[in-house]
């Protein structure tokens, strides 16, 4: 009986751990959303392409917060605001600001270390 009683404790123990990580990886995400909009608006050329941006983005949010990288995305995403959006080219997806970024010789830190976290 009080082998039982141990596995259940631990099997409980082990069951909260898995869902407190997978909470804390969606409220790590979830402090990307307002970048990742804020980028969109400011970048993407078209309704549909601010949408498609926010969606990747968020996506890729998931990844990176999984991955605990997001202060690094969050770096990146800065970056683009700053130094990538607002120079007259506009966007259809979250990969083209890197495209837009390398192409401007832009972010490349920030790209750098989201690249190595994300490994």
């Amino acid at each position: 009986m009080a082998g039982l009683f141990v596995c259940a404790v631990v099997c409980a123990v082990i069951g909260c751990k898995g869902k407190d990580d997978a909470a804390k990886t969606q409220a790590a995400a979830a402090t990307l959303d307002k970048p990742c909009e804020e980028i969109a608006k400011a970048c993407g050329d078209s309704p549909k392409h601010v949408d498609k941006i926010i969606a990747d983005c968020k996506q890729a949010a998931t990844t990176q917060a999984a991955k605990g990288c997001t202060d690094k995305a969050s770096a990146l995403y800065a970056c683009y605001m700053k130094d990538t959006c607002g120079t007259g080219d506009k966007v259809w997806a979250l990969d083209d600001l890197r495209v837009l970024a390398e192409r401007h010789g832009k972010c490349a830190a920030e790209r750098t270390a989201i690249a190595s976290c994300e490994k």
